[in-house]
């Protein structure tokens, strides 16, 4: 495995796993990995704690509150640097976090984000790098243009017996999509699921090799902007944030390490929670949002009209993290038997440097 920095992509390196397998390999490796030093460590420079902080990401926009923090120097107060790497999946970052080659990633909600702790792995959920909340949506169910019929429920029936495309099964997405298909009286055996990264999910989308897929900006905007697909749902009911709490899909997490620098880590909650602020004036509030869409697309390195046209990700102002969400898929993965047990939330999540920020910046309404 390599980390690299942030450099402009070719791609944005989807979010694949294989269920717990690739986890429970890479963390029962732990020691082993830790003792050799520098399998994880060959492209990152060591740099000490005090200047530079280790924030780790698949990319895209939903990165946006620490492009803009960097953009506009909200971590600068704090004496340090932000260096962006960039790492191909879930488990991947969790695997970094634990050898203790990031200091903060943002992880989406697999097996192994909760199992982490009971295998020893000591991390902080400490607020939230992705949700869905009505109007903030980022990842869609879409359908391929042919099979769309204009309206939601005659779409859903011509999905029986067809393909649909996830990110993982081993991730809080399938569920999601599980949930919209039961609304529209589709069972799990009436269609089958695939898993494909993100950047292949819309060439496979163009040959009809599947027939729909749950897609992640700014793929979902080039889709529709080639007319391969149409958007069939935004996910919102399906997540449960359609009730007054965001859903939580992919939270930041904080290694236990970097957690107990404290300073370190609320000047690093600080400026990201600002960060997300502006982001937040822009896309919810229409406050500078072109010099907003100017600053990600240079740094994101995407075009601008995909981000102008595109649907924009939940990034919680105040960084609360949606319990719920997390513990529908603990019960989830358990029934999928990615997981034995539930571990128990409180003792992982620590929403003590949201609130610190909170307390110094104000609440966001």
């Amino acid at each position: 495995m390599h980390l690299r920095r942030q450099s402009p992509p070719g791609n944005l390196g989807g979010i694949t796993t294989s269920g717990g397998n690739f986890v429970t390999y890479l963390l029962g490796r732990r020691q082993t990995l830790l003792a050799g030093a520098g399998v994880l460590a060959g492209s990152v420079r060591r740099a000490s704690a005090a200047d530079t902080v280790r924030f780790g990401s698949v990319g895209g926009l939903t990165d946006a509150g620490v492009l803009l923090g960097t953009e506009y120097g909200y971590f600068t107060p704090a004496g340090f640097n932000v260096e962006h790497i960039r790492l191909p999946s879930a488990p991947a970052l969790l695997t970094a976090i634990a050898t203790g080659q990031l200091d903060v990633a943002g992880i989406a909600v697999t097996p192994g984000l909760f199992t982490a702790s009971q295998r020893g792995i000591q991390l902080r959920i400490v607020g939230d790098k992705q949700s869905v909340r009505p109007g903030f949506s980022a990842t869609r169910l879409v359908v391929r243009t042919a099979l769309h019929t204009g309206n939601e429920a005659e779409t859903a029936k011509r999905l029986r017996g067809k393909i649909i495309a996830v990110s993982s099964k081993a991730a809080g997405i399938y569920m999601v999509v599980l949930r919209y298909l039961k609304s529209q009286g589709i069972g799990p055996h009436d269609v089958r699921f695939v898993e494909l990264a993100y950047p292949s999910m819309v060439p496979a989308l163009t040959s009809g090799a599947v027939d729909a897929a749950a897609l992640l900006e700014p793929f979902l905007t080039k889709a529709l902007q080639m007319n391969v697909a149409k958007q069939q749902n935004d996910l919102v009911a399906a997540s449960d944030a359609a009730s007054g709490e965001s859903a939580t899909t992919v939270p930041m997490v904080y290694s236990e390490t970097f957690a107990r620098k404290h300073d370190l880590a609320q000047g690093f909650m600080n400026g990201y929670m600002r960060g997300v602020r502006m982001y937040n004036d822009a896309f919810a509030k229409g406050i500078d949002k072109e010099k907003v869409i100017a600053v990600l697309s240079r740094r994101a390195h995407l075009d601008a009209k995909v981000i102008r046209d595109g649907f924009p990700a939940g990034l919680d102002p105040n960084q609360h993290v949606g319990r719920k969400f997390l513990e529908d898929c603990q019960t989830f993965f358990v029934q999928q038997h990615d997981m034995q047990k539930p571990i128990d939330l409180g003792k992982v999540i620590d929403e003590s440097f949201a609130q610190a920020a909170v307390a110094r910046l104000g609440k966001y309404s």
